[in-house]
């Protein structure tokens, strides 16, 4: 918990696998929207995920995964994928280009909730990688905080996967910190680096409140060594590092 994301007061653990972390955290979430919206058959609910995205490997990421992630062509959930801005670079540069296809695609996923929602096949989770696993494909700030007023004025669970972001490797414990979000995403998946993997949460997607449950075999000597990279990553003061060498390359790659 001392690492906890902003805004997140629960923490659920799983098996260590990456796949496992997104499954439950999904899982959780479309429960926690059925409850909310009173639906009582939740079969027909969906995840929006994104271009470029990679979740895990079960059918339920792989269904908000892009499709290219997809090798052995494992049969998926009709859930959607929306498009995903196509930066163009130095940033800068572009400003006024990237914007209006940022709009674009927040234009294309409010289409996507309200088309869902009129068929009865609600989007009742989001799921967004900081820096997508397929391609390394980022946004601005911008772009997500407006995707998370979108879920947040659909009452849409919004769930940020870390799997691969988390544990330092964008210069903050975690990459969606760069966003400076004004209201916490709902639930952040974490693993990969931190050797064990789970979810952390607010406290209105507690497992106990949602009636729900899933057996894990908890590896307590994984989770002790998160503990113990957590505190060598502030002994040697390496988030610091990491954000200094990243601003010093930044600054000589916009020189090129």
């Amino acid at each position: 918990m001392p690492i906890a994301p902003a805004g997140m007061t629960q923490v659920h653990l799983n098996d260590g696998t990456t796949t496992q972390a997104n499954e439950s955290a999904l899982t959780v979430a479309l429960l926690n929207y059925a409850e909310d919206h009173g639906i009582q058959d939740a079969s027909n609910l969906c995840v929006l995920g994104f271009e470029h995205g990679y979740h895990g490997n079960s059918i339920g990421t792989l269904s908000c995964s892009d499709d290219r992630v997809n090798l052995q062509g494992v049969p998926t959930f009709d859930w959607p994928r929306a498009p995903f801005p196509k930066m163009k670079y130095p940033l800068v540069e572009n400003e006024f280009e990237n914007r209006a296809e940022e709009d674009r695609c927040l234009e294309e996923i409010r289409k996507i909730v309200k088309t869902r929602r009129n068929l009865k096949k609600d989007v009742a989770a989001i799921i967004i990688e900081p820096i997508s696993a397929f391609e390394n494909q980022m946004a601005t700030p911008y772009f997500y905080k407006r995707l998370r007023t979108i879920a947040s004025e659909n009452k849409i669970p919004f769930v940020v996967d870390e799997t691969k972001t988390g544990v330092g490797s964008t210069g903050k414990m975690w990459g969606h910190e760069h966003w400076n979000l004004a209201t916490p995403a709902d639930l952040v998946t974490f693993g990969g680096k931190a050797g064990i993997s789970g979810f952390y949460s607010t406290v209105d997607f507690r497992l106990d409140s949602l009636n729900y449950s899933f057996e894990q075999n908890v590896d307590m000597v994984k989770l002790a060594n998160f503990g113990v990279t957590w505190k060598y990553i502030q002994k040697k003061n390496l988030l610091s590092y990491v954000m200094d060498t990243s601003t010093f390359l930044k600054i000589e790659l916009a020189r090129v």
